[in-house]
């Protein structure tokens, strides 16, 4: 039987060990690791169609998994997980936000494909590539410019004080090691 006299725990943030640079590279790495599969899937497809199948999950993964679970697979796997100031996971709306630097990100990249594949450029001929290349110079500066954002979005994490980034920020995010379950070790 529950005990209903018991007052329910009150969340503090200040109780809570922030996730550092490092613990979240590795994070980063397991999930790229998870999501190569379907990368180098979209890379080889001839349609349009297959290749947006392979995408829209590689665009979902990080918000959905946040948003939802608290975590990415590789955030939970090492004991992480992604909150709101009250201690709650952030929900779609708020692990958009936090995400959107990183699916904006993509963005320049996908339609860079988009037209390869339109085009029947393959990615093992790399004339035609360099000529894509050339053909797209805004897009691939729009691509470089994005990324590079997101990385100090990331880098971020190492300096400041409460370890987190630039897309914390925005979507009042943290990123903590979660509580151990039983008693205290």
């Amino acid at each position: 039987m529950l005990d209903d006299t018991r007052a329910p725990e009150e969340f503090n943030l200040e109780d809570q060990r922030m996730a550092g640079f490092w613990i979240r590279v590795a994070a980063y790495l397991i999930d790229f690791l998870v999501l190569l599969v379907f990368a180098i899937g979209a890379l080889f497809m001839k349609s349009v169609a297959s290749y947006m199948l392979l995408v829209i999950p590689v665009l979902a993964y990080k918000p959905v998994l946040e948003g939802i679970l608290g975590g990415t697979a590789g955030k939970l796997a090492l004991g992480l997980r992604v909150i709101n100031p009250e201690g709650k996971v952030l929900g779609l709306a708020g692990a958009v936000v936090r995400s959107g630097l990183f699916i904006l990100a993509m963005i320049p990249g996908t339609v860079l494909q988009i037209k390869r594949i339109e085009s029947g450029i393959s990615v093992m001929d790399p004339q035609a590539m360099q000529t894509s290349q050339e053909a797209n110079v805004t897009l691939n500066y729009a691509n470089y410019t994005l990324v590079m954002l997101t990385v100090v979005s990331c880098l971020v994490v190492a300096f400041h004080s409460q370890k987190r980034g630039l897309h914390d920020l925005m979507a009042d995010s943290y990123v903590v090691y979660q509580a151990k379950e039983g008693p205290e070790q």
